[in-house]
């Protein structure tokens, strides 16, 4: 592992752990801890990686005092379109989403992944942010994910 990395897999793993054990403070669950997150979950369980996500955002947003309701919390939408940016970006040759520093770093320094409102390249702020495209996937309105 290179000694400049800027965030060491250690770390990455631990963050996972904590959003996993709801042990991770509200402040430290970031744009860049969901894509971390995310990242880990489809190396480690591919084509179940949405119901994991699904399963444990909304676990953990109940346990920082949130609440997964029309307006607040959990976005279907929004979480299946990260997780298939994330899959589109990093699925190697092998046709697999690989959890090592490689593949972290790339995602730390990809400047799409960092750009939070990617998704308005595809959606309207308008069906992105209705209660349909909260609850159930909604298809992009601007642009097919492809």
């Amino acid at each position: 592992m290179s000694e400049d990395c800027l965030f060491p897999i250690s770390s990455a793993k631990q963050l996972v752990e904590g959003f996993t054990n709801c042990t991770l403070p509200k402040s430290e669950w970031t744009h860049e801890a969901h894509l971390i997150t995310g990242l880990y979950l489809l190396a480690h369980f591919n084509e179940k990686a949405l119901p994991e996500m699904r399963r444990r955002l909304c676990r953990y947003n109940e346990s920082v005092g949130g609440v997964n309701d029309d307006h607040n919390g959990y976005h279907e939408t929004m979480t299946v379109f990260w997780l298939w940016l994330l899959k589109k970006h990093f699925t190697g040759k092998d046709g697999r989403v690989h959890w090592n520093q490689e593949t972290l770093d790339d995602l730390i320094f990809d400047e799409n992944m960092v750009e939070r409102n990617i998704w308005l390249e595809y959606y309207s702020k308008e069906r992105m942010m209705s209660v349909e495209a909260r609850r159930a996937f909604l298809a992009p309105d601007l642009k097919a994910l492809a």
